[in-house]
């Protein structure tokens, strides 16, 4: 007579589950820091137009709040 052990596969299963999980979480991590680095410069590109424009236009608001960035060429010291 053949004896057949069942063998539980539920182990397997939980490490799956627990691989699954963490590769989302460090998938979402990566998407959510790629969505702010890009909403980061499309801020610093608006300004740096802004200050450029500033310069054509001679708008005289703008000339004053970009100096630092015509001084320094760091379009993040106007958002300080």
């Amino acid at each position: 007579m053949t004896t057949y052990y069942y063998r539980s596969n539920r182990t397997h299963n939980n490490d799956n589950v627990l691989q699954t999980t963490a590769v989302m979480i460090v998938l979402s991590i990566i998407f959510c820091l790629a969505f702010i680095y890009a909403f980061d410069k499309s801020i610093d590109n608006q300004d740096t137009m802004l200050c450029n424009s500033a310069k054509v236009s001679g708008n005289l608001e703008y000339l004053t709040k970009c100096q630092c960035f015509y001084d320094t060429q760091d379009i993040e010291c106007i958002q300080k």
